[in-house]
Order: C-alpha cells, then sequence, then structure tokens
C-alpha cells in the first residue's frame, strides 16, 4: 500500500477514535440525566424504554397531563390511530406526526428522523 494512503488512514483513524470517545462521555451524561429526572426514571420502567428513549420522551412529548388516555398519547406518537367517535360508530384518523414519528422509531428500535415539534 502506498505511504500516502496509509497515512491518509491514520487521520481517519485518529478522528474516528477521537468521535468515538465523544459519543461515549456524551452517552454517560445521558445516562446520569435520566438517573436525575423523576420522568425519565419513571419512563424507565416500561419494557424497552432505556435511558435514551426516556429522555427522548421527557423532552420531546408535550406534558402528558395533556392526554386523557394511555391510548391518546400511543396516538399522538402514531402507535394507534387517532380516535374520533361519534354515537358509538368509531372513525379512526391518520397516524403521521413529525415528532411522533421520531419518538415512535426510538421505540422501535428503528432510529431517529429528523422531526419538528408537534404539539397536542
Amino acid at each position: 500500500m502506498p505511504e500516502d494512503v496509509r497515512e491518509l488512514a491514520q487521520v481517519y483513524l485518529a478522528q474516528i477514535e477521537g468521535l468515538n470517545v465523544q459519543v461515549t462521555a456524551l452517552d454517560q451524561r445521558m445516562k446520569g440525566a435520566a438517573k436525575e429526572a423523576e420522568a425519565a426514571r419513571r419512563a424507565q420502567t416500561m419494557p424497552g424504554v432505556g435511558p435514551i428513549t426516556a429522555l427522548a420522551i421527557e423532552t420531546f412529548a408535550p406534558d402528558l397531563n395533556c392526554f386523557r388516555r394511555g391510548r391518546d398519547f400511543a396516538a399522538w406518537l402514531g402507535l394507534v390511530p387517532k380516535q374520533n367517535s361519534t354515537g358509538g360508530k368509531p372513525r379512526l384518523g391518520k397516524t403521521s406526526n413529525p415528532l411522533g414519528t421520531m419518538l415512535r422509531m426510538t421505540l422501535t428500535g428503528n432510529g431517529w428522523v429528523n422531526a419538528t415539534f408537534a404539539g397536542c
């Protein structure tokens, strides 16, 4: 392998190592913040919800008191369709919500997407 290619590879490896150190430090800070926040601690008691997901819910979701029941929050996330029922006839609405999409993907393990805030 040419010497120039080796030098370039060393530069890239040094950058990757530096990024790994930064990511590890940020991960530890997030875990510490999740232990301190009451809502994040409570969210972590649910199966499959870790510190990052708990902090994402606490940070981006509106005040959970604005939802009447858990299904309304699930509809806001887009896990179930929004329900608009009248006279016993159920009408299911859409499930799209930009921020709900980000949290839904975090909860289901499908990664993060760019999103904007959308309140209740």
